[in-house]
């Protein structure tokens, strides 16, 4: 386990004393958490209530709820089903489904499947309402029964069942926690593959185990490990996403066999060993190149800010009782995320004009994407453990 002194809860600021002590001036850590809440709610509702970024608006959705409006005044779940929702052809079926397409043009939608659906489940939307006013406008449990219909399971012989691992979660998320709703636990697709929830949660839980193997490995041996874009390092937001989905599956009692909540202890094990590395890779690499710091501090609240939220919610969950230490950590590491979200500030980063500027260039979109995003995960992991904090 990771000890709390091997995580400075200072940020690396250029100029600061060489004892990393932060600058005269910089708030208190309350002062900042409530400065932090009020400047990226304000990013939040500028940047992800775009009408015109699905990828956003469900991100919006995600930190501030189902309730979450774009800017144009309209609910966005109302501007994602009526503005984004296509119709698709699915095999050995006359009819087509409701789904939302991965991009519309330059436009990203979903780039990764079913992420607007798995934001509708985990916000709390109702299973047989319609999802917006429209006519026509589809349930949800109708767009949970088309993303399963639409999965394609993989039968080969020795090969696991998630024909990519790094893009199921999602489903796989959306499908358990819907499923507590009254979404079924077993389906054919439109392949004519029967699958069954359990199958699919064992699966997920099994590439996490896999992919972050070599960490349990290199910990058993007491050696250190490395970040080389290998196993868990090659997924999406560093795999959080991936421990998210198999957090919400086994919170929904996912898999039912093979003592999923011993697992998931080991997996939260692992996920703390990676904050010491995580983050003095990021204070490193800003001594060396200072002129990244925008780029590196953001590096800092997306690790830190998925970690919040998804070990937030184990705790919440009953999956994960924090010792005395690992709590300090997490102390640690939201004071840490605090202070560089105001490093981030300080350097103009969220400004209106300069993220308009990061938008409308092509080269830096992608950074863009990731501050909207990476704000919004920042601050409902900042919410989960004020909630957490409220209930002890």
């Amino acid at each position: 386990m990771a000890e709390p002194s091997t995580l400075s809860s200072e940020p690396y600021v250029s100029g600061s004393d060489e004892d990393g002590t932060i600058p005269e001036g910089t708030p208190d850590r309350e002062a900042a958490r409530l400065e932090v809440d009020a400047l990226l709610s304000t990013v939040i509702d500028r940047e992800a209530g775009d009408p015109a970024n699905a990828w956003a608006l469900a991100h919006g959705m995600l930190a501030k709820g189902a309730d979450f409006v774009a800017t144009d005044g309209r609910l966005a779940r109302h501007v994602l089903i009526d503005d984004f929702l296509e119709a698709t052809a699915v095999p050995r079926r006359p009819d087509k489904v409701p789904s939302f397409p991965q991009s519309r043009g330059a436009v990203r939608v979903e780039p990764h499947t079913d992420l607007i659906l798995k934001t509708f489940v985990e916000v709390g939307l109702p299973m047989d309402a319609p999802l917006s006013d429209r006519p026509g406008a589809p349930t949800l449990a109708a767009l949970v029964a088309s993303s399963q219909l639409r999965f394609e399971p993989v039968r080969s012989e020795g090969a696991s069942l998630l024909a990519e691992p790094n893009d199921a979660p999602w489903s796989a998320q959306a499908w358990c926690q819907a499923n507590a709703n009254g979404a079924p636990d077993a389906w054919t697709t439109g392949t004519a593959g029967d699958v069954t929830l359990e199958e699919v949660s064992a699966a997920l839980l099994g590439t996490l185990e896999r992919e972050t193997w070599f960490i349990r490995q290199a910990l058993a041996e007491g050696k250190p490990f490395e970040k080389k874009k290998q196993g868990i390092f090659g997924f999406t937001c560093g795999g959080a996403h991936l421990f998210q989905g198999v957090e919400a599956c086994a919170a929904k009692g996912w898999p039912k066999t093979g003592d999923t909540g011993a697992r998931v202890a080991v997996l939260v094990d692992l996920y703390l060993e990676r904050v010491p590395l995580e983050t003095r890779l990021v204070e490193q690499t800003i001594q060396q190149y200072p002129g990244l710091a925008p780029l590196l501090y953001n590096q800092d609240v997306k690790f830190l800010g998925h970690l919040l939220e998804g070990l937030g919610k184990a705790e919440r969950d009953g999956l994960w009782t924090p010792t005395a230490d690992e709590r300090d950590l997490m102390v640690s590491v939201e004071t840490r995320l605090l202070y560089h979200v105001l490093q981030l500030e300080k350097l103009g980063v969220y400004r209106d004009e300069a993220m308009d500027g990061l938008a409308r260039n092509p080269e830096t979109f992608q950074f863009y994407l990731d501050l909207v995003g990476d704000a919004c995960h920042a601050w409902r992991g900042l919410r989960v453990q004020e909630e957490l904090r409220a209930g002890r």
